[in-house]
């Protein structure tokens, strides 16, 4: 075993592995590479103390190579069946020695190290005569349990993902959440949870991430539940099983491999402990069209999913779901197809366990989209009312800024609770903590604060304790919703032709522009005679000339000629002059006709009176202003027929707006007057030979 000193910076003496090979694997095949190099040097040192005994025996053949005895054996989740270590795969023939290495894993390590595809870039690097070196010195880091614990395992992990992701200029969201962002929301999710911590009887509940990545807050929520548990004494200690689901190849390997190595170093000595397989329920595909756990419902979820993603490769999956009601994952609505984010928030909500089962309890880290995005009646307006309807948004967290890698852009956690207090029926708690952050001594690229540990203690105790001092409020959820009624006005207008104004009715739609000639003129000469009388027409008069000139077109014209409404609606567009004081416009039968330009939405408040709100809010400016009955909810699933679409909103400004005073002018114009003084002479002493 390699004997590295106190100290030894793994992530940069790796990642100079990177550097070594930079002429032959491109940066964005480096995952191909530093992760999986790293993974099998963690598994090689953790199974050096038995690497012999499984070894030999596995000469003998006297088990099956799949023989879950090798696992009692090897002491670990996994094993080797050969010979093989980075330092021994020999100059001449390394690739083939370390195909034959990998391939003599058990199943469940030989299929996380095969999803990093490692082969093509191994076979590169030996054309080039590079593989053993890098080999060896790969074997040159002591990964064992007793030099780098879990935590700090998978410290390393993170960073060279976090350092992969700034070589190729992509998102480091997709691969991890900082550690402050993730124990933030694993210390929200537990919080309240002292029953089930404390429980001494080996209660076992199921922890649920469905965009899991590297499987970062699974490691946290079982790092948590340690740490809790040794705070004291038990016998038989609550446990959690983690399950998380990950579409992208080397980042699922990276997940499951953390998982499966979670136990190496554990410090109980337990034997059953270090042999528990974590990783079994990582699994792989898209969450959105393939979920892994249809019929699974779990006590906790934690998830991060990625913002602004797309779903159209997705979509048809995601429609069958959706048609299938009440029985689907995305029974309230989809949102719109640039932002998945709701889609993952239906799938968190659709799986956590029922009230009869201990309850279901998640957090969710999401950026500002899904809190007001989309008008009333629209998917994610709907899928926000059927939180509201279902009762479980607890809490929602507004994170400070610049905390994420690749993102400055305001985040939030959400807190779904199905089991709530019931101080908490039907109410939701903001915390408005944006300035609850730390500057960092050095910025890791979008990174510039993080979320300290007193930080993290200060908005549990407001969310546990439900305060409500300037900083946070609880409010019933129904001040999220309202209904947008629709109102509309009459029409006032006098027609007045112009015959300079007439070409324009030929091109008003379709049906007046495919008039001939002669219909064309017959609407000249109507136009002309009009314009000479000197006075204009009310609607009634325009209506009714144009059914005379309906009937004079239909012996001039028999292809497509428009209609009598065609030709009223020109002449009004065209030639109407609108205002208050000009006449109403109903027609010939008396029926008013209503603007479609003053058409508006009036949000009326839950709860409150259409009527009430008209009177109070609308008629003492627009007297003759009318709700238009004819709009009720008739968008999506939870549609109610009532007058006004249902529409849902939460804005964070409403409760926690501070203004700002201007700055004096006079200041800033001091200030600029500086400014040009000082640049004056900069650019004197700059020009002075």
């Amino acid at each position: 075993m390699a004997n590295n000193p106190k100290g030894f910076d793994y992530v940069n003496e790796i990642w100079n592995i990177a550097d070594y090979v930079r002429d032959v694997i491109r940066p964005a095949d480096y995952n191909k590479l530093i992760l999986p190099f790293a993974v099998l040097r963690r598994f090689e040192c953790a199974l050096e103390p038995t690497r012999e005994a499984v070894s030999n025996m596995a000469k003998r053949g006297v088990w099956d190579d799949d023989d879950p005895k090798y696992c009692a054996l090897s002491k670990h989740c996994f094993y080797n069946l050969t010979d093989f270590r980075l330092n021994n795969l020999g100059a001449s023939n390394t690739l083939e020695a370390l195909m034959g290495y990998v391939n003599g894993f058990s199943t469940n390590a030989r299929e996380v190290l095969q999803k990093f595809k490692m082969e093509g870039t191994c076979k590169d690097l030996f054309d080039k005569g590079m593989l053993y070196e890098v080999c060896t010195r790969f074997a040159s880091f002591d990964l064992s349990p007793e030099a780098v614990n879990d935590r700090e395992m998978s410290d390393i992990y993170e960073h060279l993902i976090q350092r992969y992701g700034e070589e190729i200029s992509q998102d480091a969201e997709d691969f991890m959440t900082p550690k402050d962002v993730v124990r933030l929301a694993t210390t929200l999710l537990f919080a309240g949870e002292d029953e089930f911590l404390k429980s001494d009887d080996g209660e076992i509940r199921k922890l649920y991430d469905g965009t899991c990545g590297t499987c970062g807050f699974l490691a946290d929520a079982l790092d948590q539940l340690d740490e809790w548990h040794d705070k004291g004494q038990f016998s038989s200690p609550a446990k959690i099983i983690p399950y998380g689901q990950e579409s992208e190849d080397a980042t699922w390997a990276m997940g499951k491999s953390a998982m499966m190595l979670r136990n190496i170093a554990s410090g109980s000595g337990d034997a059953f402990d270090q042999m528990s397989d974590l990783s079994r329920y990582i699994r792989q595909g898209d969450t959105l069209d393939n979920d892994q756990f249809p019929h699974e419902k779990f006590n906790y979820q934690l998830t991060n999913p990625p913002y602004g993603k797309k779903w159209e490769k997705e979509k048809a999956g995601v429609l069958d779901e959706a048609a299938l009601g009440e029985g689907g994952r995305f029974f309230a609505g989809v949102p719109f197809v640039s932002d998945g984010a709701m889609l993952f928030m239906q799938n968190v909500v659709s799986k956590m366990a029922p009230v009869e089962e201990g309850g279901g309890k998640a957090a969710i880290v999401l950026s500002g989209s899904p809190l007001f995005n989309g008008q009333a009646g629209s998917g994610p307006s709907s899928i926000r009312r059927w939180f509201f309807e279902r009762d479980v948004v607890e809490c929602i967290v507004k994170l400070p800024t610049n905390i994420f890698f690749r993102t400055g852009i305001a985040t939030y956690i959400w807190i779904f609770n199905n089991h709530k207090d019931e101080c908490r029926r039907h109410k939701i708690q903001l915390i408005d903590a944006s300035e609850c952050k730390s500057p960092l001594r050095k910025s890791l690229g979008n990174k510039r604060f993080e979320v300290s540990e007193e930080g993290i203690d200060w908005i549990t105790k407001v969310y546990v304790d439900g305060h409500d001092h300037g900083k946070s409020v609880i409010v019933d959820d129904k001040e999220f919703m309202y209904r947008a009624v629709a109102t509309k006005r009459p029409m006032r207008v006098e027609i007045i032709p112009n015959p300079e104004k007439t070409d324009a009715l030929f091109s008003f739609s379709k049906p007046m522009a495919a008039l001939d000639d002669d219909s064309r003129e017959l609407l000249r000469e109507w136009v002309q005679a009009k314009a000479d009388s000197g006075s204009g027409l009310t609607y009634a008069e325009a209506e009714a000339d144009c059914t005379k000139l309906t009937r004079k077109l239909d012996t001039v014209n028999h292809r497509g000629k428009p209609g009598k409404q065609k030709i009223l609606d020109a002449l009004v567009t065209v030639f109407g002059v609108k205002g208050e004081d000009k006449p109403l416009a109903v027609t010939t039968k008396g029926e008013t006709i209503y603007d479609p330009d003053l058409a508006d939405i009036e949000n009326v408040p839950w709860g409150m009176d259409v009527d009430e709100y008209m009177s109070k809010e609308v008629l003492p400016f627009v007297p003759d202003a009318e709700v238009d009955e004819s709009v009720v909810d008739s968008k999506g699933n939870l549609a109610d027929g009532e007058i006004g679409q249902v529409g849902t909103s939460i804005s964070f400004n409403r409760y926690f707006y501070e203004y700002e005073q201007p700055r004096d002018p006079n200041e800033i114009a001091e200030e600029i007057l500086e400014l040009e003084t000082s640049l004056g002479d900069e650019l004197k002493e700059l020009l002075q030979p």
